[in-house]
């Protein structure tokens, strides 16, 4: 019986919740694309009085990256702007079929073009740094749609229907998805992905294992993915960082120079310290455009102190 009543529950919120994503696909598409910028900061102002848990874990992680840089009231400011960007974030993904219209094609500059055209020609794939930043699922349509080959590293919703209607958009568009389990599974594609020549979107910007590498962000050690770094150094596939970020009137896509590793011979320092330099890389975007970066995420959930190495007791939201 026990079992039965399990079985009714979570068929039950797989339908509801698909239900409810169908709304929302409905209720977005009626709009104006004009609007989503005004409905999309509603939401995030909603949302960031409603999800308490999400609102006390960017708290958290906004007073512990730079808490002794900014006063509480600009720590709350920066709080409420990352919900509003969230929520502007959520109701233009939900329209990106309508990407060639115009209004996306104003909205949407690329800048740093012929860094990845003249990656993409050395013939070993290019692997692109990013990090949950900006619009970064907007950011990856817009270079599938504009016939890029995309392979992207991430973990399907857990709702199997939404997830097989994400999964349609994306054959569409001709994105690759490369799941991020199992590990074995993941490396084997991402390896097939670089060696077809593909770019390899990858972000190492969240809470990682802790048999992962620990490196520095915002003055504490925290684990990091190490596989940007160990497939650049197996593939010779260069690094590319990017960003997508939002400014009054649009969002800018930008594409930087390659990275160049540090290469000592030493396999286990020359990962730890490129991805320690990666990783600073994406803390100076962070610091520049705070609001921006997705700080609902529990990036310091194992972190370390530097100097000591004893864990922060970071509080469960």
């Amino acid at each position: 019986m026990d079992r039965r009543k399990s079985s009714l529950r979570k068929n039950f919120e797989v339908h509801s919740g698909y239900l409810l994503f169908k709304l929302w696909a409905f209720w977005v598409t009626h709009l104006s694309l004009e609007s989503l910028d005004f409905y999309g900061e509603k939401i995030g102002i909603i949302a960031h009085s409603l999800l308490r848990k999400r609102r006390r874990a960017a708290l958290n992680n906004l007073r512990l990256a730079l808490g002794k840089e900014k006063t509480e009231e600009e720590i709350e400011r920066i709080c409420r702007d990352c919900f509003k960007n969230i929520g502007k974030d959520m109701m233009e993904i939900s329209r990106c079929f309508d990407i060639e219209n115009s209004f996306f094609k104003t909205l949407l500059k690329l800048e740093g073009r012929d860094h990845l055209d003249h990656a993409l020609k050395e013939g070993k794939g290019v692997i692109a740094l990013t990090g949950h930043f900006g619009n970064f699922p907007l950011m990856n349509v817009q270079l599938a749609k504009e016939g890029y080959p995309i392979s992207i590293v991430a973990r399907d919703p857990e709702n199997p229907k939404v997830a097989k209607k994400i999964s349609s958009f994306r054959d569409a568009i001709g994105m690759e998805f490369i799941p991020d389990k199992p590990r074995s599974t993941c490396v084997s594609k991402c390896l097939k992905a670089l060696k077809n020549n593909r770019i390899l979107l990858m972000q190492i910007d969240q809470n990682a294992p802790s048999t992962e590498v620990w490196v520095d962000f915002f003055g504490y050690l925290v684990p990091t993915f190490k596989g940007p770094v160990i497939l650049s150094l197996r593939t010779g596939a260069p690094i590319i960082p990017m960003f997508i970020i939002r400014n009054p009137d649009f969002l800018q896509i930008t594409i930087y120079p390659p990275f160049k590793l540090n290469i000592t011979g030493d396999p286990q320092q020359d990962i730890t310290s490129n991805i320690a330099r990666l990783t600073k890389i994406i803390e100076a975007t962070i610091r520049e455009y705070p609001e921006q970066w997705w700080w609902i995420h529990r990036r310091f959930k194992r972190a370390r102190d530097p100097k000591t190495g004893e864990r922060l007791f970071h509080k469960r939201p």
